[in-house]
């Protein structure tokens, strides 16, 4: 098999590998399977992050899809959250599903690069800040959207060989995995164009267009797909409208915001683990192709370089957005670790610094996120607040509400004015009150409650002191009767971090404008309380 270094025919399927009746097999399951448990201890330490706990809100109401992703790990997290509750210990099975990402690039790599490649291709993921702790750890997207991925990937690995093209069954099954891959997260499409331009691209494969596998697989993945066309042909298809526009070009040119992403990205990915990928990209991309090489390259390259340069056109972008194509670079990273271990030490060293790296930085943060410590040492340095306050769980709000007399009956309901709040306010009553973001931007909370169902109740409003001076006035045209209750504090070990201005309100007398009927118009705006405040500035 061309670029493979030391695997033999016969030990590159699937159940002789998932068997591991090879030394390689059970070497890499053994490093898939302690960081596995690394990150299952640190699960009691760090709360849910903002996404973590939107991601549980939204999937309390089943959809066809979802405002700002498709739907699939909404309905993962619906079963999360029945069996662990809202709490962090809904996103065991999401480490789980890293731990299956980390199983299939081990054999993704072992079918391209051989044994060896195989095994450090899995222990630089998973020495990765961001594809260990993050999206193979974390209730997000991305989770699933890695390990359908990759299983796409591994289904046309025969295109990865000098002579082999996919068997039906495989171009099937690649559908199936991308159309799951799909219903994560929209990236998938540039898997399904990335294949198309690695084939059109080899005169010996592009006969394969003529052949109708590769089509009927599109197929499955489009009904797979399918829920998320419904769910936006009856919303303005305002799923579409949203993560277009935050890609597209019109925006003003910030290289700024390109350098700081591109910084952000580095950092994520690990310096450790970031360095040697791109030595190892460079190096295939100079060197003679292989056709594992430009396999991996086809795969991974146009997603990473697309969302990397993203912002230099769009104005706007997060780190995340490249990560799939990057991830689709490992088996590749692998194969350069393997042959440059055979001919110096370094990757051994590379190895022991950069697992101790990893550690320092797994520990560091996992004590923050339970104390705040950094923040609290560093005040200088992180004047925006603790880096992890976003794990810092809203959990003792409600009895902070109940010492005052405030505690919402189960008749009321809350208003924030920003989605994330409203993420948390829902963790913190563990989805027992409805949650209204009086806002332009309320991401899927403007679909998950009607709010006409709602008319004559009376509500709670949380929001941070700097916008109080503002929801009196602007509230009093949606309500009979509005009062100022003053401020709660929230934080760790006693230390008040975050402050919750509260404004109770009676009687619901309109509904607050239905969210997203002209996409293209409102993007961008501020909530509607802010600008009626500084309408009545002027």
């Amino acid at each position: 098999m061309t670029g493979a270094t030391d695997a033999s025919p016969a030990r590159t399927g699937w159940w002789t590998a998932l068997r591991a009746e090879s030394a390689p097999a059970r070497a890499g399951l053994f490093i898939v399977a302690g960081f596995t448990l690394f990150k299952l201890a640190l699960v009691p330490f760090v709360g849910l992050d903002t996404n973590e706990a939107y991601a549980i809100a939204g999937g309390r109401h089943l959809q066809f899809s979802y405002f700002d992703h498709p739907p699939l790990h909404f309905w993962m997290a619906h079963l999360c959250a029945l069996v662990f509750g809202d709490t962090r210990y809904a996103r065991i099975p999401f480490i789980l599903l890293g731990a299956g990402a980390s199983w299939l690039l081990f054999a993704l790599t072992r079918r391209l690069y051989g044994d060896r490649a195989a095994l450090w291709a899995v222990l630089a993921l998973n020495l990765s800040i961001f594809f260990s702790l993050i999206s193979g750890n974390w209730i997000l997207p991305d989770g699933p959207l890695n390990i359908f991925l990759l299983a796409a990937a591994l289904a046309l690995s025969p295109l990865a060989t000098a002579e082999q093209i996919p068997s039906p069954r495989r171009w099937l099954l690649a559908g199936l995995w991308l159309g799951l891959a799909a219903l994560s997260k929209y990236h998938a499409a540039f898997f399904a164009v990335s294949v198309f331009l690695l084939i059109a691209t080899d005169p010996l494969r592009r006969r394969i267009l003529l052949s109708p596998w590769p089509y009927l697989g599109l197929a499955v993945a489009a009904a797979i797909f399918s829920p998320v066309l419904i769910w936006n042909g009856t919303n303005h298809w305002v799923s579409f409208a949203f993560q277009g526009g935050r890609a597209a070009a019109g925006h003003r040119f910030r290289p700024g915001v390109f350098v700081s992403l591109l910084a952000a990205q580095f950092a994520m990915i690990s310096p450790w683990v970031a360095v040697p990928l791109g030595l190892s990209v460079a190096q295939a991309w100079r060197r003679p192709a292989r056709p594992a090489d430009r396999y991996c390259l086809w795969l991974g390259l146009p997603l990473g370089l697309f969302m990397t340069f993203a912002p230099l056109w769009s104005g706007g972008g997060m780190l995340q957005w490249a990560m799939p194509g990057w991830l689709l670079l490992f088996p590749l990273f692998g194969d350069f670790l393997a042959r440059k271990s055979g001919t110096n030490g370094w990757p051994g060293k590379w190895a022991a610094w950069s697992a101790a790296a990893f550690a320092i930085f797994a520990i560091g943060a996992a004590s923050d996120a339970a104390s705040g410590w950094i923040g609290a040492a560093f005040p200088e340095i992180f004047r925006k607040g603790d880096p992890l306050l976003e794990n810092l769980e809203w959990t003792s709000l409600p009895p902070a509400l109940a010492a005052k007399g405030l505690l919402p009956t189960k008749n009321m309901f809350l208003i924030t004015f920003d989605w994330r709040a409203a993420a948390k306010l829902d963790q913190a009553f563990d989805g027992r009150m409805p949650v209204v973001v009086f806002s332009a931007d309320p991401r899927s909370f403007g679909y998950l409650t009607d709010p006409n169902t709602l008319l004559g109740t009376d509500a709670l409003v949380l929001n941070e002191p700097r916008s109080a001076k503002y929801s009196l006035p602007a509230l009093g045209s949606y309500f009979l009767r509005t009062a100022n209750a003053g401020t709660i504090m929230l934080g760790r070990n006693g230390r008040p971090e975050i402050t919750l201005s509260i404004v109770r309100s009676e009687g619901l007398k309109r509904p607050f404008p239905p969210p997203y009927s002209a996409p293209a118009k409102r993007r961008g705006r501020s909530n509607l309380l802010q600008i009626k405040a500084r309408q009545d500035e002027r």
